[in-house]
């Protein structure tokens, strides 16, 4: 008798500051519903609360509890205690605690949970749904406010001995650069990290020559792309200075994996060939011969849910094995 994939559902969830992402997807490998629900400034239980009110209402209001509900996959901006599903104390969200958010979804929603950091969960996407279908290695770089990286490699992510990796933004580049909320000076992040390059062009700017989209707020990524794009000598030298940063920290990367393609995703991306092409110039001139002819900088075409959409396909690949991702006609 043949399986029919339709009914067997899973959630995925990814954690943001900001938000929550939320995907239902079903073992056919299809969408059967989504949702981005705000946060907001709320921290340690009430944000727990908020959490599981969030997934409540979804679960709820999708009729999920009808199907074949096979389980939760969480991913988290924090890192955690992968295992048992503690969080650390996190440099985001001071005062947080350990929190055993795997514990409590269980606890709250009697549904299987299982915990991994976001920017695998990206991985995951991009290797089922994305550009990277075809390859068994590739490199996820996330853009954005935290600068994350993932290893994929073999069918599944790699991790280290313990539950802290992939922080590529906390790679000290400058030490004699800004100090970090980390604790260090000079990490990737006070240089390319998306509130660095805003501040560095805030402080420098000339509102006379500077084209903001909203005149009485703040400067944006966006006004910072767009006058870059428009020949900004300012907003240029700061997206360039970010990529320049980002390329050659990971023409390490690239010389110690030897993983050739490398995939970026986040707010930063926005900025499309300013970044890409800054970023593969940084790489080819740092990594070894044939490294650095052989490798290829792409842009992430997937959306906002795509994370979500990976914890959620963790799930069902745990439950349906290895090879869920790897038959020719799921997802069409």
């Amino acid at each position: 008798m043949r399986l029919d994939l339709y009914a067997f559902v899973a959630v995925g969830v990814e954690h943001r500051l900001d938000s929550l992402k939320l995907v239902a997807l079903d073992a056919a490998l299809r969408r059967r519903a989504q949702a981005s629900l705000p946060m907001g400034a709320v921290y340690e239980e009430p944000r727990v609360e908020a959490i599981l009110d969030h997934l409540r209402a979804f679960l709820q209001g999708q009729g999920l509890r009808k199907k074949a509900l096979l389980g939760l996959g969480f991913s988290d901006f924090i890192p955690h205690d992968i295992g048992t599903g503690h969080k650390f104390k996190s440099i985001w969200m001071p005062g947080w605690g350990s929190v055993n958010i795997k514990g409590l979804i269980e606890q709250a929603l009697k549904l299987d949970t299982q915990i991994m950091r976001c920017t695998d969960a990206f991985s995951l996407a991009e290797r089922v749904f994305g550009g990277c279908r075809t390859l068994d290695s590739f490199i996820t770089v996330q853009l954005d406010a935290g600068i994350g990286v993932s290893v994929f490699h073999d069918g599944f992510f790699l991790r280290g001995s313990t539950d802290i990796f992939g922080e590529l933004g906390h790679t000290v580049y400058d030490e004699q650069g800004e100090i970090c909320k980390c604790g260090n000076r000079g990490c990737l992040e006070t240089i390319a990290g998306v509130e660095a390059i805003i501040r560095k062009v805030q402080d420098n700017v000339d509102r006379t020559y500077f084209h903001t989209l909203d005149g009485e707020a703040g400067i944006t990524l966006e006004d910072v792309i767009r006058n870059a794009q428009e020949g900004n000598k300012l907003a240029l030298l700061a997206l360039n200075e970010a990529a320049k940063a980002i390329g050659n920290t990971l023409a390490i990367v690239v010389n110690v994996l030897g993983i050739t393609r490398i995939v970026l995703y986040g707010r930063l991306v926005l900025a499309g060939d300013l970044l890409r092409q800054q970023l593969l110039s940084s790489i080819r001139q740092h990594c070894v011969y044939p490294l650095n002819q052989d490798t290829e900088v792409c842009l992430s075409e997937l959306d906002e849910f795509a994370a979500a959409a990976g914890s959620a396909y963790g799930v069902l690949r745990a439950h349906f094995g290895r090879s869920l991702g790897d038959t020719s006609h799921l997802g069409r």
